[in-house]
């Protein structure tokens, strides 16, 4: 079974150059307002996109975070998890009760999702209108940046990068697991899990293959989650923001 919309979901491609061609203003209106038209956590609504349009800005964004594809955007998006906007208008003391509730991870999480599902619905937008764009975790190591410069208040917290234009290239289709590694029934069920990564792993395997690269989905995953790297900035960063961690 398959319509336009399922064929443009499946062919999605992560764009990391981009050319000359200028992104108009009422593209960026289209994508944002279908975004914004999708579901979110208990109509809070608590998600903001900042474009960066200084050049400089955007370049020191590449230096930190090593994604040279922030620089080279035609124009780049700044997630941001925002319950600030649902404290405008309260009194003092429902004000007081409001940010006690949001202090809660619960309430962080449920602005990540909210976050998640608004930046798919763009990048979709993005690419029905012949645009290519790329969502970036990475891009929240600059978050010491965004803070600076962005003037982020209290329970305003930069989650994603996304950045959008021409695409300049086409990188192909990546494989994904097939759906007994993503779809269960039931209960979770280990054995299923373990067979779809080994079979998942053997077509990645030749997938690097064809690009000249020896590495498959484990190996990759490895090196990943055993980086040598201080993530107890970005860890403390919600609690800075004022979201605990329980």
């Amino acid at each position: 079974m398959s319509n336009s919309t399922i064929d443009l979901l499946k062919q999605h491609m992560s764009i990391r150059a981009f050319t000359d061609e200028p992104v108009s203003d009422e593209m960026i209106e289209t994508i944002f307002t279908a975004a914004y038209a999708g579901p979110n956590f208990s109509n809070l609504q608590p998600v903001t996109f900042i474009e960066i349009t200084d050049q400089q800005f955007k370049a020191d964004i590449s230096a930190q975070v090593g994604m040279s594809y922030i620089e080279t955007a035609t124009r780049f998006f700044v997630v941001t998890v925002d319950f600030n906007k649902d404290l405008i208008g309260l009194d003092d003391e429902t004000r007081r009760q409001a940010e006690a509730r949001l202090s809660n991870y619960s309430m962080l999480e449920g602005g990540v999702v909210s976050a998640g599902v608004a930046l798919a619905r763009a990048q979709v937008a993005a690419e029905s209108l012949g645009l290519g764009c790329v969502t970036m975790a990475g891009a929240v190591g600059s978050f010491e940046l965004y803070e600076e410069r962005l003037h982020l208040p209290k329970f305003v917290k930069a989650v994603m990068g996304f950045s959008v234009g021409y695409p300049a290239q086409n990188p192909g289709i990546k494989p994904k697991l097939s759906l007994p590694g993503i779809l269960m029934t039931d209960k979770y069920d280990q054995k299923q899990m373990e067979e779809a990564v080994k079979t998942y792993d053997d077509v990645m395997v030749k997938y690097y293959d064809k690009r000249g690269a020896d590495n498959s989905w484990i190996r990759n995953n490895a090196k990943v989650l055993t980086r040598q790297e201080d993530l107890t900035p970005l860890s403390n960063y919600p609690v800075r923001k004022g979201f605990n961690l329980r």
